[in-house]
């Protein structure tokens, strides 16, 4: 063999060992449905969704979250995750709310769903195993954490109207029939009910929190780890229980390497910067996209001067003009007062953020939105919007010091 074709394999096997070495990218999906429009309130799936999937980051996923969805924002989202799967090793998907199983198949529950009568379930509801088709066929590794056993009133009344045994809606989540590459937890037994629970968080999303990031456990460890404690919050009454085909070990973190270390950093910077990089906001992204996800795009609009002191400083410039708090609580009030219905969400991957000195950023980002009217007559707005926010840290967070917004294609 000659010299240039030894030389050219061992730069290819530097490129392999090289790619080998890069961590896989992972992604998640966490949604917490809670307030359904004609099933109650959950006191707890949006707290375990939030929980979660600040815990999924603080270990090295790149997470998309929605809470409160009715059926279309819900499958925006999927797409969202769909595309953000593009490239990536692992796939995660959490879900925490109202989910019901029908002739063995599982459905997730938008907050807008109206179950009245069978026939209405393709209509109203999401197949659970759509989402897991998306995954296993764009991953390596898919899992899919379901706290979506809880007692159920859609499936009682779907009982009630339904006229064939296979159209009758059961209590809990029934087993998939058939993973590739996959681990599903749920977070109790098939067709058995799980607990809401009495605190912050469901008994099995306090369980996962406090197990997830544990170094060196493989997942089914975890699993194990997570139903014990369980069992005996619930003095037995929860067993959480799982079904998988990963064809090899799987770790959250790994043995030795601390949660916050799974991303890959940059080098230290030298001491003479470090102080400037203490003060700046530049690191700061994940808290503005916090604010921005948690309290811009999801307002109280029926405490909205409530909401107004929260979100904006004493003042701000709205579209160019200053106004007062009290101002600004009434142009927000008479804007979302014209919808019967309305939803915002930030566009996967959008967020740009600059740091103006100690405590002031820029964010921009693309905003999806989608307002139906209350007025019949009147056109449903909806479309996509770039936002220009101005930004000033205050003890207890971000305040929004100018907002504009422009129409994108």
């Amino acid at each position: 063999m000659g010299r240039l074709a030894i030389l050219a394999l061992a730069f290819l096997g530097l490129l392999l060992l090289s790619a080998d070495a890069q961590p896989q990218r992972r992604v998640a999906l966490v949604i917490g449905n809670g307030t359904y429009a004609e099933a109650g309130t959950l006191a707890n799936p949006v707290n375990d969704a939030l929980d979660i999937a600040d815990k999924l980051r603080s270990i090295g996923f790149e997470v998309i979250e929605g809470n409160d969805l009715g059926k279309r924002e819900l499958e925006r989202s999927i797409g969202e995750f769909s595309d953000a799967l593009e490239g990536a090793g692992v796939g995660l998907f959490y879900y925490a709310g109202h989910g019901l199983q029908v002739d063995g198949r599982n459905y997730i529950v938008p907050v807008d769903a109206r179950l009245d009568v069978p026939v209405k379930l393709q209509l109203e509801a999401v197949p659970i195993d759509e989402v897991l088709d998306i995954m296993e066929q764009q991953t390596k590794v898919s899992l899919v954490f379901l706290d979506a056993c809880r007692n159920n009133p859609f499936a009682r009344s779907l009982s009630r109207t339904a006229t064939t045994r296979s159209a009758t809606a059961l209590a809990g989540l029934a087993q998939f029939d058939s993973t590739r590459g996959s681990f599903i937890a749920f977070s109790t037994a098939p067709g058995a009910v799980a607990m809401d629970g009495s605190g912050r968080n469901s008994p099995f999303a306090e369980a996962l929190l406090r197990h997830i990031a544990e170094p060196g456990q493989s997942i089914n460890d975890m699993m194990i780890a997570v139903r014990r404690d369980v069992v005996s919050q619930t003095r037995e009454a929860q067993r959480p229980w799982e079904q998988g085909s990963l064809l090899e070990r799987f770790e959250f973190v790994s043995d030795g390497q601390p949660a916050q270390q799974q991303k890959p950093a940059a080098a230290p910077a030298p001491a003479t910067e470090v102080a400037a990089l203490e003060r700046s906001v530049g690191d700061d992204k994940g808290s503005i996209e916090k604010f921005l996800r948690q309290d811009y795009l999801a307002p109280d609009t029926k405490a909205m001067s409530e909401t107004v002191k929260r979100l904006y400083g004493p003042s701000a410039t709205i579209f160019g003009t200053r106004y007062d708090a009290d101002a600004i609580a009434k142009v927000k009030a008479d804007w979302f007062a014209q919808w019967a219905s309305w939803s915002l969400a930030l566009e996967y991957g959008s967020l740009e953020v600059t740091p103006h000195g100690e405590d002031r950023a820029e964010a921009v980002f693309a905003m999806r939105y989608d307002y139906l009217p209350k007025d019949k007559t009147a056109a449903r707005l909806t479309g996509k919007a770039r936002v220009t926010l101005e930004l000033v840290k205050a003890d207890d967070g971000w305040r929004i010091e100018s907002e504009t917004s422009q129409a994108m294609q």
